[in-house]
C-alpha cells in the first residue's frame, strides 16, 4: 500500500518540527480493480483500454489511508472499497472525454465528481471514496482528541 510511504515521506520531512507535533499527517491513494489493477494511465490507448473495460459493468475502487501522529510517527493504515457501475457508453463518449485532460492523472483513466461522472449508473458504498479519501472512515480518528 502506498499510503504509509507517503505519509512516511511527509513525517521525515518535518520530523523536529516542535510547532507540528500535535497535527495529524493523512496520506491516501486510490486504485481501481477490474481484472486487474487499473493505476494512471500510461498514454491515451491505455486511457481507451481502461474506459473501454469498465464500460456496461462494474469494478471497484479502493482507496488506502494512513493517519499518522506528526509528534510520534504512530500509525492507523485503514482502507474503503466502493463497487462502481458504469453505463454501457460509445467508444465516441470515449474519445471525446479522452480528448479532455481529465482522465490522465486519474486511476482507471476517469474522475467520478467531474465529466466523467455521466457515464456512472450508480455506485454500492461511499462516494467520497471513489474520488479519493473516505472522509467517513477517518473522521473518527479526526474526533479523537490529539495531544
Amino acid at each position: 500500500m502506498l499510503a504509509p510511504r507517503k505519509a512516511e515521506a511527509c513525517f521525515e520531512e518535518i520530523k523536529g518540527d516542535d510547532s507540528l507535533k500535535d497535527h495529524l499527517i493523512i496520506a491516501a491513494d486510490t486504485i481501481v480493480w477490474k481484472d486487474g489493477i487499473m493505476g494512471k494511465p500510461e498514454s491515451e490507448a491505455d486511457a481507451f483500454r481502461m474506459l473501454d473495460a469498465i464500460r456496461g459493468t462494474s469494478h471497484f475502487v479502493v482507496t488506502g489511508v494512513c493517519l499518522m501522529e506528526a509528534g510520534s510517527g504512530e500509525k492507523t493504515v485503514l482502507s474503503d472499497v466502493t463497487e462502481v457501475f458504469c453505463k454501457d457508453y460509445s467508444d465516441e463518449d470515449i474519445r471525446e472525454y479522452l480528448s479532455m485532460e481529465e482522465p490522465y492523472d486519474k486511476a482507471g483513466s476517469y474522475a467520478i465528481q467531474g465529466y466523467f461522472g455521466r457515464y456512472i449508473d450508480h455506485i454500492e458504498g461511499d462516494y467520497e471514496n471513489v474520488v479519493g479519501l473516505p472522509f467517513y472512515r477517518i473522521e473518527p480518528f479526526l474526533n479523537k482528541s490529539i495531544r
